[in-house]
This record gives C-alpha cells, structure tokens and sequence, in this order.
C-alpha cells in the first residue's frame, strides 16, 4: 500500500495523521474552495440531448456505479441512444475523446476506457462509453457518430461545465460528508451546502448505517425540492472468474475468503461479505481504480473482489470470485 493510499484511508476513517500533516492539508483547502468558485462563475454549454448527471460532493466510494448501470438499463429499454460521458480513471490518456460501443469482453477495454466504464458496457450492451476529459467535446462526438439522445454524466457532480436535466447526488448514508472537511484535509469535495444543486439524491448503503432517518432530515433541510431515494447494494450472486460460472450466496456463508478489492470504500465492501456470512479473514486494499496484485489472488482461501476489480483480471485462478450487486430500495 502507498504511503498516498494509506494517508487517504486515514482520512476517509478520520483516524489521526502524523504530526503537522493535519495542519499542512487544512492550509491548502482555500485552493479548492477557489477552484469550485470560479467553476462555478464558468460559462454552460447545452448540448442537444437529455442529460442526467450522477456524481457525489464527496472522493469517491459512494457506490454510485451501481447507480448509473440502472439508469443506463432503464434508459436503454425506453429505446433510448444512451451515451456514458466519463473521464475514464485508470485508462490511458484522455487528452483526446474515445468514443466507442464495446462489445464482447469488457477487459478488451479496460485500458482505453477505464474499468468503471467497461463494467457498465458490459452490463448494459449497447450503451455508448464517451471518454475524455472534455466531456462536452465527448457528448457532441457521441450525439454526431452514434445518434445519441440520452447522455450520462458519470462523476459530473462538480464538472458544472455541460448544462444537464437532472442532477442526481450520490451518498453514503454510512459516511456521507466524511468530518465535513474539505479535500485534501476531509473527504469532501465542496461543502455540504452543495447538496441544494440536486434534483435527487440517492443514499446507498442504507442497510450499513444507523442514521438514515436523521440523515435524510439533514437532506430535506438543505435542499426541500429534491426526493431522496434509500437503497443498498443487494447482494445477487459470486461469479467464478476462471469458468465464468454463477455461484449461489450460500455456497461461500460460513467459509474463511479474502476480500480484495480496488475501490473508494473498502470497508463497506468487506461489511458485504460479513452480512453475508462470509468468514473475511483479511481485505486487501489497494488505490481505487488500480488491479489488484496477482500475489493476492493467488490464496489457499477463495479470493473475492467486486465487479469493477474483474475487469481488470486476466487469467484469473480458479480460486477467485466476483460478488454481484444490484442497486435496490431500501424499505
């Protein structure tokens, strides 16, 4: 692990840091406060499509890829042209939009897309992946090549740029605002007034949290007009890697597995597996967005990692399976 990753998930598990550390993020916080404001003064750019943007106000781990799967399927079956507008973290350069409709294995584009894109390809075949850090040259190429008229801002939250029809806002319900600090001190990318940008919010991870309801009145205070939806990630089945093979949630309950995982919240993926009555014996964490080392897969124990982490294996051993989730209502 990084000395980068573990300062992070110290952070993200506001566990304290060493010696003047605290003091020497907290001085740079102004710095991203600035760089909100003056996105926020930018000028929007329409584009002739319906777009709904799914994003969080904190670093990542909220689940939102679930999220956004659900909304690219429901989209798709209304007939809809559905694009995914992403900046594609841990692919290859974005300086220049890839725009594509992958099929076959979605590891054939992890690389040029990223592996949260190439999860939703697989996931919703026929959806458009539009990769680039210009999102808006992106969505045009997408509207121009592929005819679309249904774009998804993955992760657009802050990308305030691309004018959209609806603002859907990502949370954790187990850690929704971290310690309300701003990165890099806290895990929040703007403050939590942010909230009152959202046409809807999703809290995920409802199941995992004691506060829900209090949260939600948090919600409600800071922005009336938006409904919020509770979900969890409802566990459906483990996939073996190796033969591509279903295998039922029972078959690993009460067995010793490593958890191993790539992911903005490992934690929470860890409390998965427990709820399930797996016997998680050890997690092992590595940065979001990165494979997971081959060193690790390679245990007497079954090694179980989350969808996104699959994509990126290759040849994987025949110890090694995939939980699948799905976004449900909580309640």
């Amino acid at each position: 692990m990084s000395w980068s990753h573990d300062l992070a998930e110290r952070i993200r598990r506001d566990e304290p840091l060493p010696p003047l550390v605290g003091p020497m993020l907290s001085a740079v916080t102004p710095f991203f406060r600035l760089g909100m404001w003056r996105r926020m003064q930018s000028p929007r750019t329409r584009l002739d499509a319906h777009v709904i943007s799914y994003g969080n106000i904190t670093a990542g781990g909220t689940g939102k890829t679930p999220a956004v799967i659900e909304r690219v399927q429901q989209e798709l079956t209304q007939g809809k042209r559905v694009a995914v507008l992403t900046r594609g973290y841990g692919s290859t350069s974005n300086a220049i939009p890839v725009v594509i409709q992958p099929e076959g294995d979605p590891a054939e584009y992890v690389d040029t897309i990223g592996d949260e894109p190439a999860l939703i390809a697989m996931k919703a075949p026929g959806v458009v992946i539009a990769k680039g850090a210009d999102r808006i040259a992106a969505g045009r190429e997408a509207i121009e090549s592929f005819g679309c008229d249904t774009l998804i801002l993955d992760d657009g939250y802050q990308y305030v740029k691309l004018e959209r029809d609806e603002n859907v806002l990502v949370i954790d319900a187990t850690n929704p605002f971290g310690t309300e600090r701003l990165l890099p001190r806290g895990i929040l990318r703007e403050s939590i007034e942010a909230v009152s940008r959202a046409t809807s919010i999703i809290l995920t991870r409802c199941d995992q949290s004691k506060s829900v309801d209090a949260l939600v009145d948090k919600l409600v205070a800071l922005n009336p007009g938006a409904p919020v939806r509770r979900t969890i990630h409802a566990p459906v089945q483990f996939r073996q890697l190796l033969t591509g093979n279903s295998v039922s949630l029972d078959e690993l309950r009460g067995k010793q597995a490593v958890a191993a995982c790539g992911i903005g919240n490992p934690d929470a993926f860890s409390a998965t597996l427990a709820a399930l009555g797996v016997d998680v014996t050890a997690t092992r964490a590595s940065a979001d967005h990165q494979a997971v080392p081959v060193n690790v897969l390679r245990n007497p124990l079954p090694v179980i990692v989350t969808e996104k982490d699959a994509v990126r294996i290759q040849n994987p051993p025949e110890n090694v399976f995939a939980l699948e989730i799905a976004l449900c209502d909580w309640q």
